[in-house]
């Protein structure tokens, strides 16, 4: 028989297999682990793609990688750029709907130089987390950092302004020499011409503003040249620089309590001048004064002053306000605050022209005077004056009109005129002819006497007599139209109406320039050495 051949067993399993069971297990693994640690992909919409690169520009948060930029491509109106980015499974708690995206470079900005690490390291997108609760994966990025972080605790109000000066996002608001918050952005709208700047208060300082609080622009060198002089006002280095605002003092402060909500509207001044003319004057009333001689050097805003003491500001000066007056008088429109000059509260009208009535009727006048002789310029006072015509207050087309009166260089000049008229009524010439005619009058009557007392014998005449003819024909004969008394005595005459002339024309130049006291009149500085003549 034949024997059974015997085999030897197959297995089951070979170890070939063994590899790529592994190698499939390893990318299943990787697999699972990449989409369980892929976050969510998002889209940011910027107006550029400058300084991205698709696959390769990261996302940060505060230093820590959160995604890349995935891929690149233009909007459908051509616009913009919408960038795709991968983000991390931890960064999909970042992502809500005031969540911000920007890119980091190498910036120069009001707020200094940022971004120099990315010159070595090359940009990036920075994210800021949101405080919203509501998720979002379509995003808007900025064109620029924002000044403010979301969710920083503060205080943000708007500022409203007709210039934006050298304001930009990112200058700096200060309180006394403080740095308390920052511009966060500024919005022009053609329909009304006005900017409206969004302003950041840091939340420790938030309580210094009130319904009262004026901002106003500190930026750069303020140079004014008004009646009180020449006055300067610089703010800090930075504002010099980058511009800024400031504020002033609130009326009381409460470290525990906001005085203001969140969005409030406040105006923006030009200057400090223009602020603290909007604090200290309240409500005003309008009165109009008639200047008969020239108002060169005064200007609009110039300050009414009663003794020293501002009690309101020039608003107006034209011819429009009074255009029939048949003197062509100077119309110069004045704002009074009644509650600085009569202690009467705002409001009642009757009460306080009928207060002005009576202060008028006891001798209250406006007038011109010189604040600085340096600058020529002036200002109105008001005060109560002796010896002056009796006057009341007019009313002309509307307005109540103060009786003025002639002060200063003015003053001056009408005195020169008024004396100078009486001199010239006294007539001179005619006077030397009276006193010429009286003077031969006497001679003849001093001859007539020496004939008289040739007839008898003059030693029987007392001496003392005798003493005084001799020194009367003595007299009478030195006083002769070739004698030296009556030369001298033409000539001091002739000299004094000289003087009151030039006195006179004096008066009218320094009425027109003040400051040529000091600076002499124009065309009076002698020609620089080299210079061409024409």
């Amino acid at each position: 028989p034949i024997a059974p051949v015997s085999r030897p067993r197959r297995r089951l399993f070979s170890p070939v297999w063994i590899i790529p069971l592994v190698a499939a297990l390893l990318g299943a693994w990787l697999v699972v682990k990449y989409y369980a640690s892929k976050g969510p992909d998002i889209t940011i919409h910027f107006e550029t793609a400058e300084d991205i690169v698709a696959g390769k520009t990261p996302i940060l948060c505060r230093n820590v990688n959160v995604g890349t930029v995935g891929a690149l491509r233009l909007t459908e109106d051509l616009k913009g750029v919408i960038v795709t980015a991968d983000m991390t499974k931890d960064a999909e708690r970042l992502l809500k709907r005031d969540t911000q995206f920007w890119v980091v470079r190498a910036r120069l900005s009001a707020g200094g130089i940022t971004g120099l690490n990315t010159i070595t390291s090359g940009n990036y997108l920075e994210l800021q987390p949101g405080i919203a609760k509501e998720d979002s994966r379509h995003f808007k990025g900025l064109e620029t950092p924002p000044v403010t972080p979301p969710g920083v605790p503060g205080l943000r109000v708007q500022l409203t302004s007709e210039a934006a000066s050298s304001l930009v996002p990112g200058s700096g608001i200060t309180y006394k020499g403080i740095s308390v918050g920052k511009i966060e952005s500024r919005q022009f709208h053609p329909e009304t011409g006005e900017l409206i700047f969004s302003a950041f208060i840091d939340n420790e300082y938030a309580n210094l503003v009130d319904q009262h609080t004026h901002f106003w622009n500190n930026s750069g060198i303020d140079l004014k040249v008004g009646p009180d002089g020449v006055a300067l006002h610089t703010g800090t280095l930075e504002s010099i620089v980058a511009g800024g605002v400031t504020f002033n003092e609130p009326e009381s402060i409460d470290m525990g309590k906001r005085h203001v909500a969140e969005n409030t509207n406040f105006t923006l001044y030009a200057n400090y001048e223009d602020a603290a003319r909007r604090t200290e004057l309240n409500a005003t009333v309008p009165y109009l004064l008639l200047f008969t001689g020239s108002v060169r050097g005064l200007s609009v805003d110039a300050p009414v002053e009663f003794r020293g003491i501002k009690v309101g500001t020039v608003s107006g000066i034209s011819f429009k306000y009074l255009p029939n007056d048949p003197d062509r008088r100077v119309p110069v429109l004045i704002k009074i605050d009644p509650a600085m000059l009569l202690n009467l509260p705002s409001g009642d009208y009757n009460t306080i022209h009928a207060a002005m009535d009576e202060n008028v009727d006891k001798g209250l006048r406006a007038s011109l005077k010189t604040g600085s002789l340096i600058t020529g310029q002036l200002y109105v006072d008001m005060d109560f004056m002796k010896d002056v015509p009796p006057a009341a207050v007019a009313k002309i087309e509307g307005y109540q009109v103060l009786p003025t009166v002639a002060s200063g260089l003015g003053e001056i000049q009408v005195k020169i005129n008024t004396l100078l008229d009486k001199i010239n009524a006294l007539q001179l010439d005619k006077t030397l002819d009276s006193v010429n005619g009286t003077v031969a009058g006497l001679q003849e009557t001093l001859k007539s006497l020496n004939a008289l007392l040739g007839q008898k014998d003059v030693q029987e005449l007392p001496a003392a007599l005798r003493k005084d003819l001799d020194a009367l024909q003595k007299t009478l004969a030195g006083y002769n139209g070739q004698s030296d008394f009556y030369e001298n005595l033409s000539k001091v005459l002739r000299q004094l109406d000289d003087t009151l002339r030039s006195v006179k024309g004096l008066t009218g130049t320094l009425e027109r320039n003040p400051n040529s006291l000091l600076f002499g009149k124009p065309g009076d500085a002698a020609t620089p050495k080299g210079s061409g003549s024409h």
